[in-house]
């Protein structure tokens, strides 16, 4: 089939949370039988290596072609397309991808490739040099799926990524709470950022999470709740008819009320002196709180009796804990 012209390409949009506009896509091969769709998960286990090295060829093609034809509307975004990690020991991608530079004009900082957890990264081959070697290219390069199969932490040490997306598994709030998924948003987000990368987070399904990664500082956010993968001739106008708020509202969800306890409480774990603080460090403890916290008694019950236990007690102690958990019940 991808020797038939059946391959086309949808492209899903990610929204840049620090401006509220989609300033990246992602492109997603589909392969049509007729005039239905076939999805990746249904055609890339049946492909041999040389089938996969067409699809690259083919599909950074349509992209490349797209996204030019995007720019003559006014529409300026960066494109990624995904790479089987065990393209970074085969010559042929880095010929095509540079081939693919000079016939469609691409510049740098247009194009990012996102490396696929699907595999593991071969073996005896110096990585960073290949990689490098695409960066004089100009192309960026993201670490797919962070948390799951053998999208490591020792690649995310290792390797020269620029970008690292959380995946949708970890950001999934239909079968898990959202105080026991947030955590692992916060601390993946401060972690790609440390080591100096800018951070998407997948599978956002639901828009009240995009208050809780304003507020974590996350750079990038993709998913359902955002838009679904979309024919590329349907990008302008999606653009034109969407909306996003670059700022959050502090009192928006409980997802945002959430993130901003995390954030007090890593201010709180930073605190080397926390049990001298002083009055005027609770009262101003208690006005952050009053800026997303209800008004109501049971929210401002929960919220003094966590002051108390952080100030008497500490925030590794049992009673705070249990004041914890109290506040986000009282959410």
């Amino acid at each position: 089939m991808l020797r038939d012209d059946a391959l086309c390409m949808h492209y899903q949009p990610l929204l840049d949370l620090r401006v509220g506009r989609v300033t990246k896509v992602e492109a997603l091969a589909r392969l049509r039988d007729g005039d239905v769709p076939i999805a990746p998960g249904q055609f890339l286990p049946s492909l041999c290596s040389d089938d996969h090295l067409v699809l690259y060829m083919r599909g950074l093609a349509q992209v490349l072609t797209q996204r030019n034809a995007w720019r003559r509307v006014g529409i300026d975004v960066v494109v990624s397309v995904n790479l089987p990690p065990a393209a970074l020991c085969d010559s042929r991608y880095f010929d095509a991808t540079r081939t693919a530079f000079d016939e469609f004009g691409c510049e740098a900082g247009e194009l990012m490739l996102e490396i696929l957890e699907s595999g593991a990264l071969p073996q005896g081959v110096e990585l960073d040099k290949q990689i490098a070697g695409y960066k004089t290219l100009g192309v960026d390069f993201a670490q797919d799926d962070l948390g799951t199969g053998h999208s490591s932490l020792s690649r995310l040490r290792e390797l020269p990524f620029d970008c690292v997306k959380i995946d949708r598994s970890i950001a999934d709030l239909q079968d898990h709470d959202a105080a026991d998924v947030l955590p692992f948003i916060h601390h993946l987000t401060r972690l790609g950022q440390a080591l100096g990368k800018a951070v998407v987070v997948e599978g956002v399904e639901d828009p009240a999470l995009l208050d809780a990664l304003r507020i974590f500082g996350v750079d990038l956010a993709q998913g359902y709740g955002i838009a679904r993968p979309m024919p590329g001739e349907q990008l302008p106008d999606w653009i034109a008819q969407t909306h996003f708020e670059p700022q959050f509202t502090a009192r928006a969800s409980r997802c945002a009320r959430l993130a901003h306890l995390m954030v007090w409480e890593e201010r709180m774990l930073a605190d080397a002196h926390l049990r001298t603080r002083s009055a005027a460090g609770q009262h101003g403890s208690q006005a952050d709180f009053d800026t997303w916290l209800p008004d109501d008694a049971p929210s401002t019950q929960a919220r003094d009796g966590l002051l108390d236990a952080a100030r008497d007690l500490g925030v590794h102690s049992g009673a705070y804990r249990a004041a914890r958990q109290r506040l986000i019940a009282a959410m």
